[in-house]
């Protein structure tokens, strides 16, 4: 007896189909958790480098005034961590900045702090300085140079890390 020819057939079976999907998935799946994972790392990333800058944005935006002021109108005193300080210009305006340390806001303002600089501020500090560099004072006429300090806090999965920045600006007339 004579056997027919056996067709071949294309096509995958369908236990093929299922081992392929379930592969397809678990690579799916697992590109996706490898994204998520990127994804929040790159914030956190993003988030410390807000927080960084804002502190340094402070600093930066009150030497600069400093450097063109005549004179300190009014400081708080060294140990106040939610300080103020009062600058006078050549124009006789008073540029002032206050810490509000309830809502962590820097403010600023022509007169009065009214305007938010930067949020994110856990402390600020400003220590007037005698024209000899090193001794400090609240006495606004013998000031001579503003140091100001900034904490900002940075946070990690596993703590959180406080940066302090400073900076010294020589007012510019005295």
């Amino acid at each position: 007896m004579l056997s027919r020819p056996r067709k071949i057939r294309s096509g995958f079976t369908l236990l093929e189909l299922v081992v392929s999907a379930t592969m397809l998935s678990a690579l799916a799946v697992s590109c996706m958790v490898l994204v998520g994972t990127s994804y929040n790392a790159w914030n956190r990333h993003e988030d410390d480098h807000a927080t960084r800058h804002a502190g340094h944005a402070v600093l930066r935006h009150i030497t600069r005034h400093a450097r063109q002021a005549t004179s300190v109108a009014a400081i708080s005193v060294a140990t106040d961590t939610s300080g103020a300080l009062s600058l006078t210009d050549v124009n006789g305006d008073v540029y002032v900045w206050d810490h509000n340390a309830a809502s962590k806001e820097v403010r600023f303002g022509l007169n009065s702090a009214t305007e938010v600089l930067a949020t994110g501020i856990e402390e600020l500090a400003f220590t007037g300085i005698k024209r000899n560099g090193w001794e400090t004072t609240t006495t606004v006429g013998q000031i001579h140079s503003v140091r100001c300090s900034t904490k900002v806090n940075v946070t990690h999965p596993s703590s959180t890390e406080v940066v302090t920045l400073s900076n010294q600006a020589w007012i510019r007339a005295w």
